[in-house]
């Protein structure tokens, strides 16, 4: 059973601090319970009865089982309550109370009294600092949160952190295109947790999609584990505050300096399927969609629409988001020809004119929809010469029924009473309606999000042997001579052992022996100083590139000794290292593993080179890594453009990219005491391998 289920459906309520003094937060919450299908019991030491209702001392007083109570007295008094709850036998409390931990000093102090409290008397409790819960399931109707206003209902399941949040989403509800069924206000989480809520509400036949509204994600990886399982029964939506990083943490590493907390949590709801949005708007945007929408089978758009400029405007925003808006075959062009007037353009999009008829309209989204070639309709209407909009949404309502299998989403810029007529006339309409053509197309990118997830996330990653023996020989060196800082020939080494690609090179101690490599290498070579303090080594000129022929390397190598001893760096190297040369031709990607606190290993991927601090053009996913989080990774910046071909270069081998995702993920599961590993830069060879040229590990 559910650890929510008796405070979403109780059947009997105790509230403790039940109030006739109007304005205050007994008072409401007395008002809002009114309709409530169970028993409810005021409980306060003031009042004989309070709203009809026989009032009581104490919830010891009361006869007969409670399945909730609710709290809303002082801070101060709350553990008196738990107390008598649990004397009472109740083990299910919402805590409306505030004055704890989120004003600090004694509040927090008191909070931390009432979390061992409640874990001694193992309740469920909500809270405290919170709105209340809501249930508007017919058997519960249960308002029990001070909202002044009820919402719309719905199918939304919402959960949030704040509930002054809540209180102004339900005040504006009856403007949304969507409706809740059941809400939690979880307040400052001192038991219940997002999690709790996510497990309950996957098995709620009453809760369609999810909402969150999130500040910081405890327990991560149980969040991951939930959510996923959650994400894939029903959609899930956030919105997560705190996107800003004041003051990113001092390190040495690339990936620790981007490993901002909103970067990790934004990795962490990417792996979970769970679809995080920026703007509040676009919450209910999206959840509108995914309740009124298909998922599409392919990113084959079409568009249909009577002004040119919209359009073109759809058209722009589609393709940023990595849809194809295709160019339709002669054979469909035909057709639609014959149902369009002379001036409309029958290419996609299709624009049929401002003089369009309702019933050119009507016969060309038919024949669009007909058609094989797209997989997802567009429809925008602007009302410049005819107005049929009301008439236009109902026929594509009749299109939808017809053809299930293609969302349809639709944009009008009509007249306000339009709006208000649909409510009104079709109350029912399944139909999403913008009046943006962004809000519209990026409706479609949530939709196809959701499938490649659910199509994604079932897929099973390959094993991969790691050489864990060798590896461990390598760190225990290390921990003998008392470092935390891998050399980067032993770096390289690792990369080796782990399977993933790296150029040849060897490590040599004088110069004869470095000719000698570069000779079986073969030439250009490149030397990078390998030390047991120097970790970046282009900082000091440790590394040089382009090294052609012997006698370059003779002088180049003397060259990079004598600046080593000048800094004197040249006791602390375990050798120089001789290296074949990868032309990436200018492309350098940047792989790396950052080990959080609260998030654990987290891999990242993405352009690299000496601006990656400034770029910050990098993703993350959380390890273990999934083959959905690989392969994510690499649509998730922009460096997916630069690994395919660019300027006669050879596209990088996509499979062998994800393998060494898997395979740095296979490490750090292996030995999880590797608090940082950068490998910067990542390149492609010319025959397309992804090739690890540079590695940095400390453990």
């Amino acid at each position: 059973m559910s650890r929510l289920e008796k405070i979403l459906y109780p059947k009997s309520i105790a509230l403790i601090g039940a109030s006739e003094k109007e304005g205050s937060v007994g008072n409401e919450l007395l008002k809002n319970l009114k309709d409530f299908k169970g028993q409810v019991y005021p409980v306060n030491q003031k009042y004989e009865t309070l709203g009809g209702l026989k009032c009581f001392k104490s919830v010891v007083d009361i006869v007969g089982e409670i399945d909730l109570a609710i709290v809303a007295v002082p801070a101060g008094a709350v553990l008196g309550v738990i107390d008598q709850c649990h004397q009472a036998q109740v083990h299910d409390v919402v805590i409306v109370s505030s004055g704890f931990k989120e004003v600090g000093g004694d509040g927090a102090v008191l909070e931390q009294e009432i979390k061992s409290k409640i874990e001694k008397y193992k309740m469920n409790v909500v809270g405290p600092n919170c709105l209340g819960v809501l249930n508007l399931d017919d058997k519960v109707n249960l308002n029990a949160c001070f909202a002044p206003l009820p919402p719309q209902k719905g199918k939304i399941g919402f959960a949030s952190q704040s509930g002054a949040l809540i209180t102004g989403i339900f005040n504006i509800s009856h403007t949304l295109e969507v409706g809740f069924n059941q809400m939690v206000s979880l307040g400052n989480q001192v038991d219940i947790s997002v999690n709790d809520v996510l497990e309950c509400w996957a098995d709620d036949k009453n809760v369609s999609q999810i909402a969150l509204y999130m500040e910081s994600i405890n327990e991560p990886q149980k969040f991951r584990k939930v959510a996923t399982k959650t994400s894939l029964k029903k959609p899930i939506i956030a919105l997560k505050g705190g996107r800003s990083e004041a003051g990113a943490r001092a390190t040495a590493s690339h990936t620790g300096s981007l490993a901002g907390s909103d970067n990790l949590a934004n990795g962490l709801l990417s792996s979970c399927g769970v679809i995080r949005e920026i703007e509040l708007r676009d919450v209910f945007n999206s959840a509108q969609v995914l309740d009124k929408c298909v998922l599409p089978k392919n990113r084959r758009l079409g568009i249909l629409t009577n002004a040119g400029g919209p359009g073109i405007l759809a058209t722009d925003s589609a393709s940023s988001f990595g849809m194809d808006v295709p160019a339709f075959s002669e054979e469909l062009k035909d057709k639609l020809k014959k149902l369009t007037l002379p001036q409309a353009s029958v290419k996609n999009p299709v624009d049929l004119v401002a003089s369009a008829s309702l019933e050119h309209y009507v016969s060309v989204a038919e024949e669009m929809l007909k058609s094989s070639e797209i997989d997802m309709l567009l429809v925008i209407y602007l009302y410049i010469t005819k107005k049929h909009d009301t008439e236009l949404i109902q026929e594509l309502e009749k299109l939808k029924k017809k053809y299930p299998t293609k969302p349809i989403i639709s944009v009008f810029m009509t007249t306000p009473e339009f709006f208000e007529r649909v409510k009104k006339e079709m109350p029912d309409c399944s139909i999403p309606i913008f009046n943006y053509v962004d809000d519209a197309v990026k409706g479609f990118n949530v939709l196809l999000n959701r499938q490649r997830f659910l199509k994604g996330v079932t897929e099973k990653a390959p094993e991969f042997e790691i050489s864990a023996e060798k590896i461990e020989k390598i760190f225990a060196k290390a921990k003998k001579e008392a470092r935390t800082l891998i050399t980067t020939k032993e770096s390289l080494d690792v990369m080796k052992n782990c399977g993933i690609n790296t150029p040849k090179f060897a490590s040599v101690l004088n110069v004869k022996d470095a000719i000698k490599q570069a000779q079986k290498i073969g030439y250009p070579v490149v030397l990078k100083m390998s030390s047991k303090k120097v970790s970046h080594k282009t900082d000091i000129g440790g590394v040089i590139v382009g090294i052609k022929n012997e006698k370059e390397l003779e002088e180049k190598y003397l060259a990079l000794e004598n600046k080593l001893k000048e800094n004197n760096l040249f006791d602390s190297l375990d050798g120089i290292i001789v290296m074949e040369q990868v032309s990436g031709g200018g492309r350098e990607f940047i792989a790396g593993i950052n080990s959080d606190a609260n998030y654990g290993h987290q891999l990242m991927f993405g352009i690299g080179g000496i601006f990656v601090e400034s770029l910050k053009e990098v993703a993350f996913r959380p390890c273990p890594l999934s083959l959905f989080d690989a392969q994510e990774l690499i649509n998730a910046t922009k460096a997916k453009n630069l690994l395919k071909s660019v300027r006669g270069k050879p596209a990088a081998n996509e499979q062998q990219v994800i393998e060494s995702f898997l395979r740095l993920s296979k490490l750090v599961e292996t030995f999880p005491n590797i608090k940082e590993l950068d490998i910067n830069p990542f390149m492609i060879d010319e025959k397309g391998n992804f090739v690890c040229v540079d590695s940095r590990i400390v453990f």
